[in-house]
């Protein structure tokens, strides 16, 4: 039950959070599900002081006093006696409310798309003060209230609009977004209480010839979105005039959506889930190798610094050059860009993002649209090999490269020179054979026992070479450490093996690092790994052996509560595997930890959202460990370009299956309050939430397409792990 709301108190488990009520427009306090962190359901700070609710609803208007007052709207709401103002209901007209709408409820992208085109085909146009009126306020029903205001008079912008609401096929929905079709637009200036309304007639006739008549041409119209951020849209089309509304007519012209044709751009949100660069990779991948384009908008927009970075920029141009597409947004900052490829093509290329950018994720990027292109390529990637926040280079080279060479991926790493942060100067160089025919998909869905044990205790010394004596007694001493550490009590002893090797230093630095990087193999086929980090190298008196136990002490704190989960494979390996396994031919198993990653359900959602006829299921096991099922579209090299999923935007209905008895054999009062929150989640979401007892399910109605699917999924979740519920699976 909702802190606040009336009714039967509940569980507990949306206690704090807002009222159904209050979730809307303009509420403040927390978010209904989940983890009240003062952000908005984008993840981003809410402005005005305000945390969480669902924002406010995207709109657009014209705005009447900006920096200045043409029509002297201001001045003429100045002059009502503030003695007549009801402050209770409206009052006086504040300057940043005088404006006229022009569309509401503009909760799509293809609204402000359509927005966008026809603001781009017309030139300003002009809007006359037509009458300034005293009218009876009807929708006020607890006092008599007048409103002082203008009408206007402009066929321009009322053709604009027509123009714009052409897009809606329903009469109904056209008047969602203008609730008043025969209007050209009005403002009001104050209200005021009855009993001033003779006096304020007087008013009307003595200030009438002030302002009637009075115009001024309107050169923008102002988006607004769910944050309240705006956008100015220019009227700067070459005809100077608005385009006339589609009537089917002779001399009727089209729209200005239909008169510049241009291919449509899959949609993706890029605040969503993970809402970082995962996104941003795996999108360009698939859409490179699926051949249709794809933009990208508020990217990283929960980061500290939104907008792309440096090595994800390179990223892009790396996937763009191997797939000779047009990018638009290409720069540091940018928020939003778009993706055009056009064909895959083998070849040499190369990324330099002049930072300590990971070039583990440059690699992530670019190698299957590589792999896909046929032949054989090279990659020349410069960077940070071992960088925060990113697989270390080793990852690659043991975890990865293996595990997709079973898929029919092959490729080599060469590492030239480490590189580290701040300054990055490591040289990476990938050679790539193109695959031929299909992938195949992977199986790991067994974790078996720990079969093999390898350490790597790297460094970069300034003369070039490692102290034999700590290289001896590392290798001596860390193997049966790491015996004791990492092997599974009662099972046969894994082989452990420890090497240490000299690296060069950065290109052009003097930089001493050390590092362990540590490697466990199962009996099932899995690989989990983990490193203790790029530290700085022995100093004084120090040796290397300290720096690289220190390091092994790291990646084993890492390693044993993975191993100790059950999964089959490494957390990190598994979200790299999603993008292989929609693709291959057949049906790829992944056995996880109980909670999936950000990164893997961004991954799933990712590939639901832009593989057509991918089928992916995800359940939990007797243990309730999560059981990742993704049957791949057999994607072929050369194959045709593909159109992205239909139904993007559709409404669709998302089923969450629990296991036999959970709900049909639970306790009425459970049943009494999972009815209650889930009453409140669709009062929050808009949309139908009930619980199917017999069935043992939870049916939602109303999603509106994969991003909406992937959050409900998350927040659904949150709300059964609560409930202590097992056995979830999604259809």
């Amino acid at each position: 039950m909702v802190k606040g709301a009336t009714g039967r108190k509940g569980t507990g488990y949306a206690e704090g959070k807002p009222s159904a009520a209050s979730a809307g427009k303009g509420a403040s306090g927390g978010k209904a599900w989940g983890k009240d962190d003062g952000k908005g359901k984008d993840g981003k700070d809410q402005k005005g002081g305000k945390s969480g609710g669902k924002g406010a609803i995207p709109w657009s208007f014209v705005p009447l006093c900006d920096d200045s007052d043409p029509l002297g709207l201001m001045d003429l709401s100045g002059k009502v006696p503030q003695a007549w103002i009801d402050e209770r209901h409206g009052g006086r007209t504040r300057k940043e409310r005088l404006h006229i709408t022009f569309a509401l409820k503009m909760t799509k992208m293809e609204h402000l798309d359509r927005l966008e085109s026809v603001c781009g085909d017309a030139g300003p146009v002009e809007l006359k003060a037509k009458e300034l009126f005293l009218s009876h306020v009807e929708r006020i029903r607890d006092a008599e209230v007048y409103c002082i205001g203008v009408g206007f008079e402009s066929p321009g912008l009322r053709a604009l609009k027509d123009v714009w609401l052409a897009g809606e096929a329903a009469d109904a929905a056209k008047r969602v977004h203008d609730p008043y079709p025969d209007s050209h637009g009005h403002v009001s200036l104050a209200y005021i209480e009855a009993s001033a309304w003779e006096e304020a007639k007087d008013f009307i006739d003595a200030n009438k010839a002030s302002i009637e008549g009075k115009s001024f041409m309107i050169d923008a119209i102002v988006y607004e979105d769910e944050r309240r951020e705006r956008m100015t849209l220019r009227l700067a089309g070459a005809g100077g005039a608005a385009p006339a509304a589609v009537s089917g007519g002779k001399g009727s012209r089209p729209s200005a959506a239909a008169s510049k044709p241009r291919q449509t751009a899959l949609e993706v949100d890029g605040s969503v889930l993970e809402g970082g660069g995962q996104i941003l990779r795996n999108s360009l991948g698939y859409s490179a190798i699926l051949g249709y384009p794809v933009s990208i908008s508020k990217i990283r927009a929960g980061r500290k610094t939104p907008g792309l970075a440096a090595q994800h920029l390179e990223s892009f141009k790396l996937v763009s050059d191997v797939s000779s597409a047009q990018l638009v947004g290409d720069k540091v900052g940018s928020c939003e860009i778009t993706f055009t490829p056009k064909q895959l093509s083998a070849g040499s290329f190369s990324a330099d993002p002049k930072t300590a950018g990971a070039i583990t994720l440059m690699v992530q990027a670019s190698l299957l649209p590589v792999a896909f292109a046929g032949g054989t390529s090279e990659l020349e990637l410069r960077g940070g090999t071992d960088v925060d926040f990113s697989p270390p280079l080793d990852f690659v080279q043991r975890v990865l490269a293996p595990t997709l060479a079973k898929m029919g991926v092959s490729f080599t790493v060469d590492c030239q020179r480490k590189g580290f942060f701040p300054a990055g100067g490591g040289l990476v160089s990938v050679f790539v054979d193109g695959i031929s025919g299909t992938l195949k998909p992977i199986i790991m869905d067994k974790r078996g026992t720990v079969t093999k044990v390898e350490a790597i205790c790297y460094a970069t010394p300034p003369g070039g070479w490692l102290d034999e004596e700590d290289v001896a007694r590392t290798e001596d001493e860390f193997e049966p450490w790491l015996l004791d550490e990492l092997a599974d009590k009662g099972s046969s002893k894994p082989k452990v093996s420890v090497r240490c090797e000299a690296q060069p230093m950065p290109d052009g630095q003097k930089v001493f690092k050390a590092g362990c990087e540590i490697l466990v193999q199962t009996s099932g086929g899995g690989f989990f790994h983990a490193s203790g980090g790029a530290l700085d190298g022995p100093k004084g008196r120090g040796s290397l052996y300290e720096i690289w136990g220190a390091a092994a002490e790291k990646a084993i704190a890492k390693l044993k509560p993975q191993l100790k989960t059950g999964a089959a494979l490494d957390e990190h390996l598994l979200d790299q595997l999603i993008l292989p396994a929609s693709l291959a031919q057949g049906t790829s198993r992944l056995l996880g930890s109980k909670e999936l990653t950000l990164h893997a359900q961004t991954a799933l959602h990712i590939a639901e959202k832009m593989v057509p006829g991918v089928s992916i299921k995800v359940s939990k096991d007797a243990q309730g460990l999560t059981l990742v099922e993704c049957t791949g579209i057999a994607r072929k090299p050369g194959a045709a370009p593909v159109a992205p999923p239909s139904g993007a935007g559709e409404s669709t209905t998302l089923v969450a299956k629990l296991s036999p008895g959970t709900l049909s054999k639970a306790a009425k009062n459970v049943v009494d309050d999972l009815r209650n929150d889930l009453r409140e989640f669709s009062a929050y979401y808009g949309l139908r939430a009930e619980a199917e007892v017999e069935a043992d399910l939870v049916r939602v109605q109303g999603c509106e397409g994969p991003d909406q699917m992937a959050e409900l999924r998350t927040e659904l979740g949150n709300m059964f792990q609560h409930y202590k519920f097992a056995g979830l699976q999604w259809s």
